[in-house]
């Protein structure tokens, strides 16, 4: 399933993902109609090195959000019951992620600069590894260039 193309709100099971175009000019206070709690964290992801990844990981409790600021990003996200698939290429774009939203990103552009908020401060321990099926990374992240065809 693209949001992409489809726009708008995901529901899918509990997890909840949004996917929103939003202009910071046309509406300055974007974020607070999605975002309900004080943000607690905010870092970015860059310069990941060709076939790279980030992510591959959920949380018990925290709501996080990913804006593409520079460049793109693949991401996918598995729920419960559902697989998704996002592409982050501008920054008008968001995907807001449930806790329970498994993330995986990949595919990052060499001058990607992913821009993550966060209600909740780094814990290590309230990461959770486990997808909920089994994921074939290797079709998402090619081991070498002639894998990428």
């Amino acid at each position: 399933m693209n949001a992409l193309a489809e726009g708008g709100k995901i529901v899918s099971g509990m997890a909840q993902t949004f996917f929103r175009n939003k202009n910071q000019v046309d509406e300055p206070n974007w974020l607070e109609s999605d975002w309900k709690q004080p943000l607690k964290r905010l870092f970015w992801i860059n310069q990941v090195p060709e076939f790279g990844y980030r992510g591959g990981h959920r949380h018990p409790s925290c709501q996080m959000m990913l804006q593409c600021v520079i460049g793109s990003v693949h991401v996918y996200v598995q729920t419960p019951f559902e697989d998704h698939f996002y592409y982050l290429s501008t920054p008008h774009h968001y995907l807001l992620l449930a806790p329970q939203d498994w993330r995986f990103m990949y595919r990052f552009s060499p001058d990607a600069i992913l821009l993550v908020m966060a209600e909740e401060p780094f814990d290590r321990t309230h990461y959770i590894d486990e997808p909920y099926r089994p994921v074939n990374l290797n079709r998402l992240v090619p081991i070498s260039r002639s894998e990428a065809k």
